[in-house]
């Protein structure tokens, strides 16, 4: 997306200047002794006018985490120019969730919906990506 030939993870420590995912800035408290850092419920704050908004019909969310990178902030105005919009953010601005506006349905999350849904009570952006709900 942004044509960096040799953009990377922190993940795989490859010696690269360009390291666009990086070790997670800050961990949800109380979280189980060994988990990643950012592991447990943490509140995600949704921009207005995004598919993610339309889906929860909120500006606040609580959602579940299991992670240990993130989107590296240095590298946020570059995405956002090419397209890829951050459209949730952590406690301290953190980008939790990307669109690509326009996109029929484009939307990467660091949180894992998966952890919370259920057959009985599945999670709202499962139903959104199954009825094709678009802004």
């Amino acid at each position: 997306m942004l044509g960096i030939a040799d953009a990377d993870s922190g993940e795989y420590n490859s010696g690269s200047k360009n390291i666009v995912i990086t070790p997670v800035s800050c961990a949800v408290p109380n979280r189980a002794p060994d988990a990643p850092k950012l592991s447990g419920a943490g509140r995600v704050r949704v921009e207005q006018g995004s598919l993610l908004r339309s889906i929860y019909g909120a500006d606040t969310v609580d959602e579940e985490y299991f992670c240990n990178y993130e989107v590296n902030p240095e590298y946020e105005g570059k995405l956002e120019a090419a397209g890829l919009q951050v459209t949730a953010r952590g406690p301290n601005s953190e980008a939790r969730a990307v669109e690509i506006r326009g996109h029929r349905f484009f939307l990467a999350t660091l949180f894992q919906p998966q952890l919370s849904s259920t057959p009985d009570r599945p999670h709202a952006v499962f139903l959104a990506y199954l009825r094709g709900t678009t802004i």
